[in-house]
């Protein structure tokens, strides 16, 4: 069964952050502060508090900054890997990967996150809960949303019709994907629910990273999901946002324009202030 033991967290925090200038022309997105901290030095610790200490941090752009942050945290494992070119999510978690191909004798898990999305510890355990529960290869962090401007800047799923969708907290089904898609247009979307880029993997995952570049010039991570669906692999889904998602409240959770800044500052000094958060 997956533990915490064979589990590394995996954040993809190589990027340039060119929709945040000015500001990420001198500081790299993973090092805005929310209400105070770091947004990565945010996520580490809350993984740090769901039990998951074993990290993996993919940098790039002012790699130097991040890593001096970093090493500020104890207790941690911690391990770099860098991205020379940003090519794509997907390039960038098989950067991350490569080193386990030869481990074939354990069964590794990977949470895989960006580093512009914090979500609580009981959110990352409800995840890895339904890993464990639905023997699942993938496991997609979801946001529900009638908001059909939601799909500029997320990748949307289809549902199987034998999901129950009363159903997409628990941690026991969740929801059976069957397809996904990266950025569709209005008449493409396939359901209410968006996948958020937070993620667990197994190892299977390594076999579907080689994919083609989309029409952005990357290699998107929903174009090696959408393989290992075809594969019969299972991938499930959970809505990890207690609230329907719009345009306008979005940058709260996703860090992308200067004005989510803001937002996502004000939902912390709430959450700070009402818990032991650091």
């Amino acid at each position: 069964m997956p533990s915490s033991i064979n589990t590394y967290v995996i954040i993809l925090a190589a990027g340039k952050a060119t929709r945040l200038r000015p500001l990420s022309n001198t500081i790299p997105k993973p090092l805005i502060k929310i209400n105070g901290v770091p947004i990565i030095s945010r996520i580490i610790h809350t993984f740090k508090e769901a039990g998951f200490i074993k990290f993996i941090i993919l940098v790039g752009y002012k790699q130097q900054a991040i890593k001096t942050e970093l090493f500020k945290i104890q207790d941690i494992e911690l391990e770099f890997i860098e991205q020379t070119n940003q090519l794509g999510m997907a390039d960038g978690l098989l950067l991350c990967l490569n080193q386990f191909k030869e481990k074939k004798q354990k069964q590794f898990n990977f949470f895989v996150t960006a580093a512009d999305v914090v979500f609580s510890k009981q959110k990352i355990n409800q995840m890895f809960s339904l890993y464990k529960n639905a023997s699942a290869d993938i496991i997609l962090g979801l946001m529900k949303s009638k908001d059909k401007k939601i799909a500029i800047g997320h990748g949307n799923v289809k549902i199987s019709k034998d999901s129950e969708l009363n159903r997409d907290s628990d941690i026991k089904h969740g929801l059976k994907i069957v397809d996904i898609v990266e950025k569709p247009e209005e008449n493409q979307i396939l359901s209410e629910y968006y996948s958020l880029p937070f993620y667990i993997f197994n190892q299977k995952i390594i076999y579907y990273l080689e994919v083609d570049f989309s029409f952005r010039g990357e290699k998107e991570m929903q174009d090696s999901i959408k393989a290992s669906i075809k594969k019969g692999d299972i991938v499930r889904g959970i809505n990890i946002i207690d609230r329907d998602i719009t345009i306008e409240n979005i940058g709260s959770y996703h860090l992308t324009f200067m004005e989510d800044i803001i937002k996502m500052d004000k939902r912390f000094r709430y959450i700070d202030k009402n818990s032991s958060f650091l």
